[in-house]
């Protein structure tokens, strides 16, 4: 048995050697030119494809500012009087611009002044038909892109908003090019979810990788705010996306809430995730069907399950960057918005322990990540990097692919110490668990499993594990990736992973998930280790087992 266990070892650390080159090797899937590169919108879009009620439109959009700038801009020879007074009924009472353009043919010049010094646009169309028309609304995009990127609101109403997306494909004919509002759509109109519709749409997605299917049913509002799509009105818009090599087709019909106690899963979309599935379709299976072997071939990882710090361990991870004197650190903050203070707490936590060297880096922009010499510098000589908590798929959205992502890997390579709490636990493993984001039941997110930054391979992360009940979650994970190690850590506990030995230490208790051990009816399908013990993650074994024993009980003398 010993020898069998050494010669597992032996095999894989030989086969992390040959098969992945080193730590710092970067794989197909992590190509920056793979992913989105904007994540998110400033500002707001509203599309109402079909709508009777224009009155509807004060449900789809926060109530404007005093002071705010609204214009309209009405085009096209059949748009009524009755439209244009019910959207300014909208506003009211704030002054609003009107501009009228009956021949249907100069859109970016109008729009040029329009979008000037304006907070809210709305665009009133009563027809986009001719292929002119049609290529005189696409000239718009770099214009209508720029205003929404500078926060402002822009309402489409009537056919011009089939084409908000990258392609509309209403009609029987080929696609036509849209504005890319809402990037990397394909938008129909009118749409009830009939066999041909849905025979049609699918045929365009697969002709145009890396594309969403959006059908617009009629009385429908679809609102776009920063990366969430919500519905106002009574329709609804069905969101789609065909069969893959390794993905089955996926639907999902969205309406405005109903009660107070839906789930906002059920209300709202997150467009990056759906981007991010279509994407999926296009690549290798994730995660790999063969076992990848967890091994730090360089340096240390340290994976914290959140709630807090076991006792000692940030010193003891300055330590291993190098020394108070010597260490280089960098925190890498896990947040949504582009903007956070320069006063972050970790940093001072780090200069009050006596650390020459420390400060933070923060980003949403995936070029900034990628080319930014000054951003990318503070990683070039970082000794020690500690990622912090939140919800992990900022991380994956901000690095995932960039040169950023790249130097994060060469820390460990040239023996530097990468830790993380909570979120900052979950981003270490190739596979990223937990990271929907809306709301975070679900330990399995299509779209961002291949979303882990990868300094730990063959492993899912999983944190806050007992005091959020995750144990039935993780079943669920490895029963459906086998070749996945699943890995639970409690709050304040940790595990020091070198080569493939990992140390627990901390309050808690740490789950390891291996199903290639037999699993009994009614016991635990995973062994939990406390403080003192350690697993060997190549070999899925267990090399130290602190786990108090029982006393034996004291014979009564006088039984």
């Amino acid at each position: 048995m010993v020898l069998s266990r050494v010669l597992a070892i032996v095999l894989a650390v030989g086969c992390v050697a040959v098969c992945t080159g080193g730590t710092s090797a970067q794989v197909l899937h992590e190509r920056f030119d793979a992913w989105p590169m904007e994540t998110s919108i400033n500002g707001t879009v509203v599309l109402a494809a079909s709508l009777n009620d224009l009155s509807i439109l004060k449900e789809a959009i926060r109530t404007p500012a005093e002071q705010s700038v609204v214009r309209i801009y009405a085009s096209g020879e059949e748009s009524t009087h009755g439209q244009i007074v019910a959207l300014q009924q909208v506003f009211e009472p704030l002054s609003i611009t009107l501009s009228i353009d009956r021949k249907n043919n100069a859109h970016k010049a109008a729009l040029s002044t329009l979008t000037k010094d304006c907070d809210v646009l709305c665009w009133l169309s009563s027809s986009v038909t001719s292929d002119a028309e049609q290529r005189d609304v696409a000239e718009c995009s770099e214009l209508l892109n720029a205003f929404v990127r500078n926060k402002g609101v822009l309402i489409l109403i009537g056919p011009v908003a089939t084409l908000a997306g990258k392609l509309n494909a209403t009609g029987s004919g080929q696609p036509i090019r849209g504005l890319d509002l809402i990037q990397d759509a394909v938008i129909v109109s009118d749409y009830v979810g009939s066999e041909s519709q849905q025979v049609q749409l699918t045929s365009v997605l697969r002709d145009q990788p890396r594309t969403v299917g959006v059908g617009l049913s009629a009385e429908s509002v679809l609102v776009l705010n920063a990366r969430r799509i919500r519905m106002a009105g009574s329709g609804t818009a069905t969101f789609l996306l065909p069969n893959g090599a390794h993905h089955a087709g996926k639907q999902q019909v969205l309406a405005r809430p109903t009660s107070r106690r839906q789930s906002p899963a059920e209300y709202i979309v997150d467009w990056t995730q759906w981007r991010r599935e279509s994407i999926e379709r296009t690549l290798d299976v994730f995660p790999p069907t063969e076992r990848q072997t967890p091994y730090v071939e360089n340096g240390t990882l340290v994976i914290v399950g959140g709630g807090g710090m076991p006792d000692g361990l940030m010193d003891r991870i300055v330590e291993l960057a190098g020394g108070p004197e010597s260490a280089r650190m960098v925190y890498v903050p896990c947040e949504e918005q582009a903007h956070i203070s320069p006063n972050q707490s970790t940093i001072s936590a780090w200069k009050r322990g006596g650390v020459k060297n420390a400060t933070f880096i923060h980003t949403k922009d995936r070029n900034l990540a990628n080319t930014d010499e000054a951003f990318l510098a503070p990683l070039k000589d970082a000794t020690g990097l500690w990622f912090g908590g939140g919800r992990q798929w900022n991380f994956a959205d901000s690095y995932y692919g960039t040169q950023a992502h790249q130097l994060m890997k060469d820390v460990l390579s040239r023996g530097g110490v990468i830790g993380g709490s909570s979120a900052g636990a979950s981003i270490q493993a190739e596979y990223l668990a937990r990271a929907t984001p809306i709301e975070n039941f679900d330990i399995m997110a299509s779209g961002y499993e291949r979303g882990g930054l990868g300094f730990l391979r063959g492993v899912a992360i999983d944190q806050h594990f007992s005091q959020r009940g995750r144990q039935k979650d993780m079943t669920q994970l490895v029963n459906r990736y086998p070749q996945l190690l699943g890995i639970g850590l409690d709050e304040a506990t940790a595990i020091i992973v070198q080569k493939s030995k990992a140390e627990v230490i901390g309050r808690g208790k740490v789950y390891f998930y291996d199903r290639d051990q037999p699993v009994s009816a009614g016991g635990p399908d995973y062994v939990a280790l406390p403080a003192g013990s350690a697993y060997d993650l190549a070999a899925r074994s267990v090399l130290i087992d602190s786990t108090p024993t029982a006393p034996e009980e004291t014979p009564n003398a006088n039984e």
